[in-house]
């Protein structure tokens, strides 16, 4: 088994270390913020296609997921990465076009090449080897999925992908520096506003500043809340991201919302905070603290009027259809000692690449979804480091992306191999009697 997964390992390495690098490039030489992914998505599919995969399908969403069947009964392995990015920002503070993936000392340049372009070319390309080189000795099906709005809808359109290829167990392309990650801490975001009384800012006496008043419930805000720890996930820090304080203007059935007014005090002000969650917490939970401070700061605070709501976003997809939804993610982690993730990372060692489970959380992915609220063993895994991405001229290392490669083909290859211990006990009728 060891000697076919190094084997295998070079075929997906010499199965064209120049077609992978090219392709590549060609996906990020398609721009795609969240929601316009289409030109990549067109691309992604091409590439299925050529690639010999044996179906490549568009949800309604736009995701693409593609399939690679090795028949009999087995289990439903899916690698997936994201087509969506953040914006490129200003180009003229690039030292290369963000869209030009130029190479230069060993390096691809360009806007998602760790995020996650780069794991999306290896994961495309080591199961078109895979299917070449396996012979009849796998069972089960292979599937490829490149997400749409990951980067603002990971829950959702992650949904719509589950529930199409119904998936044993799952890898994750996020970037680790090709460690296994074994959990995330989850987020969710919280809106406060705090309701004063309008008055002339020559007067203010006659009023209730809300902007005086959100300053004295930050400040209780701060001593009060007491972040939660876990020994692997770390804090459940909360973070201010956003505050604006102005007058009120009407606006129809969603009621008041700040704009600038110099010649009033502010009778709204809006505060947005970023909390990071961890394993167990859940949405209701997170908003009746809220609700328990707000209360508690309302004894102390006798000015203080303040609502708490979880925002929900809204967006279409390129394909045009709606997509909606909290901006939560709940936390999740896998045990050191699972027999899945020992099984990959013995994977891994097998074909003669890294095998280090990592000592530390991953970053936010749609693995919340796939592991929190599914509970399909997950894992992340992907080429490049984090510290790259969403940065001006982001990169992937060359090497990084061809050993991601080899990596994906050998944990793929264990994990559709009847006789590896993780299929045994999972899909023989040993196993499940057992």
């Amino acid at each position: 088994m060891a000697e076919t997964s190094r084997r295998l390992s070079q075929t997906a390495l010499s199965a064209g270390p120049d077609d992978l690098v090219q392709l590549c490039r060609e996906l990020i030489r398609r721009p795609g913020i969240s929601g316009r992914e289409g030109e990549v998505a067109r691309f992604t599919v091409e590439s299925m296609r050529s690639l010999g995969f044996d179906s490549v399908t568009v949800d309604s969403y736009g995701n693409v997921v593609g399939e690679i069947v090795f028949g009999g009964d087995g289990p439903r392995l899916l690698l997936t990465a994201q087509m969506d990015h953040v914006d490129a920002g200003d180009a003229a503070e690039w030292t290369k076009y963000p869209f030009g993936a130029f190479i230069e000392d060993g390096r691809i340049y360009g806007r998602a090449a760790s995020d996650q372009k780069g794991a999306l070319a290896a994961m495309m390309t080591a199961a078109s080897a895979l299917k070449r080189e396996s012979g009849d000795d796998l069972r089960g099906s292979l599937f490829v999925a490149g997400a749409v709005h990951q980067e603002t809808f990971e829950r959702e359109a992650s949904r719509a992908i589950a529930d199409l290829v119904e998936p044993d167990c799952v890898i994750v392309g996020e970037a680790s520096d090709l460690a296994l990650e074994r959990g995330q801490r989850g987020r969710v975001e919280i809106r406060i506003d705090v309701i004063g009384r309008m008055a002339h800012s020559s007067h203010p006496e006659h009023g209730v500043n809300a902007g005086d008043v959100m300053v004295r419930f930050l400040t209780f805000l701060k001593a009060r809340f007491r972040p939660p720890k876990d020994d692997f996930l770390g804090e459940g820090i909360l973070v201010l991201t956003s505050l604006s304080s102005s007058p009120c203007i009407s606006s129809g059935d969603d009621g008041c919302e700040p704009r600038p007014d110099g010649g009033a005090i502010p009778e709204r002000c809006t505060a947005l905070f970023d909390r990071r969650l961890l394993s167990g917490e859940t949405l209701e939970g997170v908003a009746r603290q809220f609700d328990e401070i707000v209360a508690e700061a309302s004894r102390a605070i006798p000015e203080l009027r303040a609502e708490v709501s979880l925002p929900v976003m809204e967006d279409r997809c390129y394909t045009g259809a709606p997509i909606r939804g909290s901006r939560f993610a709940p936390a999740w982690t896998m045990p050191a000692g699972s027999p899945f993730l020992q099984s990959l990372s013995r994977a891994l060692d097998d074909a003669g690449l890294r095998s280090e489970i990592s000592s530390r959380p991953g970053f936010g992915t749609n693995g919340c979804h796939y592991a929190a609220e599914r509970n399909i063993p997950t894992v992340i895994y992907g080429p490049s480091r984090r510290e790259l991405v969403h940065t001006v001229d982001e990169y992937i290392d060359i090497d990084a992306l061809l050993g991601s490669c080899a990596g994906y083909g050998a944990m793929a290859r264990m994990l559709l191999t009847p006789a590896s211990s993780w299929a045994r006990g999972r899909f023989s009728s040993e196993g499940e009697g057992s």
